[in-house]
C-alpha cells in the first residue's frame, strides 16, 4: 500500500532523506518516531504529495502522490501537526468536504464527535484549540481512507482526549486501513501501534512489530541499582529515583511488554546495540 524507493528530499543544500526506503503492505497502526529534525512530518507530506521528492519513487495505493490526481486524493487523508479549520461546524464541515471521500461514514463521525464530547453544531471560531483538534481528527477517522496520515494527533489534548482517541483508533474498522502516526507521545499511544517505525541518520533504522519488538527486548524497572546489576545484557538504563528503569536482551521464551519511551531512548543513545540484538533475534524470511 506505500512503497518509497531511493527516495531523497532535503531543504535548501541540506539534505534530509538519501537513498530512503520504505515498504508497508499490512494494515495497522505504525508508529513514526525519531528525534527533531529526522524528518518524521516531511515524511507524511510527501505521502500526501504536498512536498515532492527531489529523487527516487513514492507510490501510494499505486499513485504517484506528487500527480494529485483525484483518485489518489480520495484514498489518503492527512492531519498536520498544524491545521487550519474554516469558521463552519463539523455537521457543515461534514456536508461539504465528505463528498471526496467515497468511504466516508456521517454515522462514525457523529459518533466519533460524541466520544470526544465536540458539539456538532457549534462553530470552529467558539471552539479552543483542543476542541478542533478534536474536530480533525474524528473527521479523519470518518474518512475511512485506506491511508491515515497523523502528526502529533494528541498534541493539545489533555488525558481525557487521548483516552478517547486510542478507544477510537482500538476499534476494529480503523484495524483495516494503514495509519501512520508520527509522534513524540510515545507513552500515549503504545497500547494501540502494532509496528515501529525510527528514522535515524536520513535513513530506515528500525522497521519491527511489536510482537517482534517484546520477542527481542526485555524492558523494564528494577526496584534499585542492586537488582538492576542481577539483569544481564543491559543495553540502555536510566534512573527513575530510586528504581532504575532499562532495556536489556530477552532471553525468556515469552514476549515482554514493550514500553516505547524507553525504547525511544535506547534507540537514540543505543541504536547500534538496539539494532544488533533485533538482528540477531530477526528470524529468516522465506
Amino acid at each position: 500500500m506505500i512503497r518509497i524507493e531511493h527516495l531523497s528530499f532535503g531543504y535548501r543544500k541540506a539534505p534530509l532523506y538519501q537513498d530512503f526506503n520504505l515498504c508497508l503492505n499490512e494494515p495497522g497502526v505504525y508508529g513514526l518516531f525519531g528525534r527533531n529534525g529526522s524528518g518524521k512530518s516531511t515524511l507524511l507530506l510527501l505521502l500526501a504529495g504536498l512536498l515532492f521528492p527531489q529523487g527516487g519513487r513514492v507510490d501510494v495505493q499505486g499513485h504517484t502522490p506528487a500527480q494529485r490526481r483525484a483518485d489518489f486524493l480520495s484514498q489518503v487523508y492527512i492531519v498536520p501537526e498544524e491545521f487550519h479549520l474554516p469558521n463552519l461546524r463539523p455537521d457543515k464541515l461534514a456536508q461539504t468536504q465528505s463528498v471526496f471521500y467515497p468511504n466516508f461514514s456521517s454515522e462514525s463521525f457523529s459518533e466519533y464527535l460524541a466520544i470526544f464530547e465536540v458539539p456538532a453544531d457549534r462553530s470552529f471560531e467558539e471552539m479552543s484549540l483542543g476542541q478542533k483538534k478534536k474536530a480533525a481528527v474524528a473527521f479523519a477517522l470518518a474518512t475511512f481512507t485506506p491511508v491515515l496520515l497523523l502528526d502529533e494527533p494528541t498534541n493539545g489534548l489533555d488525558i481525557i482526549s487521548r483516552d478517547q482517541f486510542k478507544a477510537i483508533m482500538a476499534r476494529p474498522e480503523q484495524r483495516q486501513r494503514i495509519v501512520l502516526i508520527s509522534t513524540h507521545q510515545a507513552h500515549d499511544l503504545e497500547r494501540i501501534m502494532s509496528h515501529i517505525l525510527f528514522i535515524d541518520g536520513a535513513s530506515l533504522a528500525l522497521s519491527a512489530t511489536m510482537a517482534e519488538l517484546g520477542s527481542a527486548l526485555s524492558i523494564g524497572v528494577a526496584t534499585d541499582a542492586a537488582a538492576l546489576a542481577t539483569i544481564p545484557d543491559i543495553l540502555y538504563s536510566e534512573a527513575l529515583g530510586t528504581q532504575q528503569a532499562y532495556v536489556a536482551v530477552n532471553d525468556a521464551a515469552t514476549a515482554g511488554d514493550v514500553h516505547l519511551e524507553l525504547l525511544y531512548k535506547a534507540l537514540s543513545l543505543r541504536k547500534d546495540a538496539v539494532l544488533a540484538v533485533l538482528a540477531a533475534k530477526e528470524k529468516p524470511r522465506v
